[in-house]
């Protein structure tokens, strides 16, 4: 039985999270319910690994033995059902990284990429900034109702000439798990249309409620796939820079890797590949409890608001730890909730950043305690922003 019920010393550690929440929120002391990791302890077993890379005092340039494939390519293997190659695997160091790296080699400047919006705001930034073309296709449906994808608005931009899309899988903010009709259909969309698709899957291993996780890699598509995860979401170890690239097909692959290599993009970091390989080989019990311990805290929060805040729709959240609250019945902007709620002690993101305007992302991922004193601050900033 794991702890996630006594929180990780943080404050005070240079942890973005809890640091900067004076200028980022202007509230110092508020709780912090926005970057996505987690307030409690990462796997003994992880840790322990760590101290025993670190007591060998050496922290060269190392690359990833045959132990570390075989750890990721297990992980995929359980958990998810898909056969991973070794060969498929390139070891990166942090999965919007390598979206970016993935846009500026497999695009041109003006092309188009395809993004699901509401959606994790970094995408954008990444095409934007590599001189590439936004094209959003927006999601259908509310937090009230749940999210689908529009498959005929996507069809017709995939028809108009779009290089790739990027799909987020379990999407962040929204909390879906796209079901495997869905995502075959993404696949054979962009197969038909001649466009790569770029699945984002770093959240693949939260999975809330029981949901089960449809990766990419069995949608029949490798030809044109390229699939991110990561460690980091599932076991907080973000700060350690190193995820997964999956490319099953050869030429994609020699592609991707002569591209970094001409950068010299190195191989991640060094405990980062500690920690990624531990987690993969002890971290599933770690792993099931924790998402039995983040379904609990989500009915906590549904619970919440249908007694506090009944006007409020919260998304049915199936996969990723974090909550998205449709709060147009209070007139106020998404700003104005933020500012509101950070003043009355929770900080969260606006959902004007994701591309939904009176909308908030909420992170569970942290103790009882905390999220119960969070949810409070929210209904309190909540009435202090409702426009009377």
């Amino acid at each position: 039985m794991y702890d996630f019920d006594t929180p990780a010393p943080r404050a005070g550690t240079g942890a973005i999270k809890w640091d900067i929440l004076g200028p980022a929120f202007g509230n110092s002391q508020a709780l912090p319910f926005w970057i996505a990791d987690s307030d409690y302890r990462s796997p003994p077993e992880l840790v322990e690994a760590l101290r025993d890379a670190a007591a060998r005092c050496v922290f060269g340039y190392n690359e990833p033995g045959r132990s570390y494939f075989e750890a990721v390519r297990g992980w995929f293997s359980r958990r998810h059902g898909w056969e991973v190659d070794p060969e498929w695997i390139i070891p990166s160091t942090g999965v919007v990284s390598e979206i970016a790296n993935v846009v500026r080699c497999f695009s041109k400047k003006g092309d188009k990429v395809i993004i699901q919006t509401p959606v994790y705001d970094p995408f954008g930034k990444v095409i934007e900034a590599a001189g590439r073309v936004v094209v959003k296709n927006e999601l259908l449906g509310s937090a009230a109702s749940g999210y689908t994808m529009d498959f005929e608005d996507l069809e017709a931009k995939l028809r108009e000439g779009a290089a790739m899309l990027i799909l987020c899988s379990p999407h962040n903010p929204v909390g879906r798990v796209w079901t495997p009709e869905e995502v075959r259909r993404v696949a054979e969309l962009c197969r038909e249309y001649g466009a790569l698709l770029v699945s984002d899957e770093i959240h693949f291993d939260i999975m809330i409620g029981g949901s089960r996780h449809f990766t990419a890699g069995l949608a029949g598509t490798p030809e044109n796939l390229i699939l991110l995860s990561a460690p980091s979401k599932t076991f907080s170890v973000a700060g350690l820079k190193c995820s997964n690239t999956i490319v099953p097909d050869p030429v994609l692959r020699k592609k991707l890797r002569d591209w970094q290599e001409a950068r010299h993009i190195e191989t991640p970091n060094n405990l980062g590949l500690v920690a990624c390989e531990a987690a993969y080989t002890h971290g599933a019990a770690w792993c099931d409890e924790q998402n039995e311990y983040l379904t609990g805290s989500a009915g906590i929060v549904r619970d919440f608001l249908r007694e506090r805040l009944p006007e409020v729709p919260v998304a049915e959240l199936q996969g990723t730890y974090l909550m998205w609250f449709d709060m147009t019945a209070s007139g106020a902007t998404s700003h104005e909730l933020m500012e509101a709620m950070a003043k009355t002690g929770a900080a969260l993101n606006d959902g004007l950043r994701y591309g939904a305007e009176h909308h908030m992302r909420l992170n569970i991922a942290c103790p009882r305690a905390q999220l119960l004193r969070g949810l409070e601050a929210i209904a309190e900033g909540y009435e202090r922003a409702r426009k009377r």
